[in-house]
């Protein structure tokens, strides 16, 4: 049985991670960048009201970052700021419930192929703009957690998400190209708005890993193996393991074959981003290093690009 939003939310990494920030942020004692020691009623009630005021763009912003500056797989304290997060979820069920009341429906959006745009930077490694090659999709990060070939589209990101955005993309140097990415009609979309929409992806066109692959999961690149050990005596975690069968992540030139992009929507990133899924024989999957709602496109369905001022 798929879980409620709600318990999607705390059994996230990235989930769990947010509803540790917003209480936080009303906590006199808040340390910047990691979670807080254990949970506060008062400051879980104020967080509920703050929460039930905030509006969309600025409860992005805020997943945004403490999804890449809390537990995210470039951060020293990634794995035992997940643990904390983990295990005061459960106090932070309110937090999650008012979230979920105020924008379950924004956060679920499928793709809105109008509102499209690609960004890029200037790269002198690469002589200039990057640009997709759509050629045999082939080409990708790591085990395959996503494919160079393709494109990158997010939905209209509002000014707020900016900065954020620029830096869990790593869109450096400035300055930042926006292009508007008109998509055709009749575009195949697959949806993830959570870890199982990705595990049927998985599923449906399998590649497994011939190699290991350090940083795909926590520890990340900055973090060790003895780091660990808070994290995984915390039950109910889905961030790590260190035991696996096997490392499934999407064969991409197949879904290139039946489908134009895996479209991750805002309730996607929330509960899939870094969400240790596990399949038959001890296999796991995981969404990893998408940061943010997102399209990876495979094969150009698009009109002409206009670019974007600003």
């Amino acid at each position: 049985m798929e879980r409620t939003f709600v318990d999607s939310l705390l059994a996230a990494p990235v989930g769990a991670a947010l509803l540790a920030g917003l209480e936080a942020d009303e906590r006199p004692d808040r340390v910047p960048f990691e979670a807080p020691p254990d949970s506060d009623r008062v400051a879980v009630a104020t967080a509920v009201d703050r929460v039930a005021g905030l509006r969309l763009e600025e409860l992005l912003a805020l997943a945004v970052w403490d999804a890449h500056w809390m537990v995210g797989p470039w951060i020293g304290d990634g794995p035992s700021n997940a643990a904390l997060a983990y295990r005061y979820a459960a106090p932070r069920r309110p937090i999650a419930a008012v979230l979920a009341d105020h924008f379950a429906e924004d956060l679920h959006r499928a793709l809105d192929p109008r509102a499209q745009q690609w960004w890029s930077s200037d790269r002198p490694t690469t002589g200039g703009v990057t640009r997709p090659t759509f050629t045999s999709e082939h080409g990708v990060y790591g085990n395959g957690e996503f494919t160079f070939d393709g494109l990158w589209t997010a939905t209209d990101p509002a000014p707020e998400l900016t900065e954020s955005l620029v830096g869990a993309w790593e869109l450096f140097p400035a300055p930042i190209h926006r292009w508007r990415m008109p998509v055709r009609a009749g575009a195949r979309v697959w949806e993830v708005h959570r870890p199982g929409d990705w595990v049927r992806l998985v599923r449906a066109y399998p590649s497994v890993a011939s190699r290991p692959h350090g940083g795909w999961e926590l520890p990340g690149p900055n973090q060790h193996e003895d780091d660990l050990v808070e994290l995984l005596a915390t039950p109910g975690q889905h961030a790590t393991r260190t035991r696996i069968g096997g490392h499934v992540l999407p064969d991409w030139p197949a879904v290139a074959a039946d489908w134009d992009g895996v479209h991750l929507s805002w309730a996607g990133f929330l509960t899939a981003e870094g969400y240790v899924s596990d399949l038959d024989a001890g296999a796991v999957t995981m969404l990893r290093y998408w940061f943010s709602e997102r399209t990876l496109w495979l094969n150009d369905v698009f009109d002409d690009p206009q670019p974007l001022s600003g």
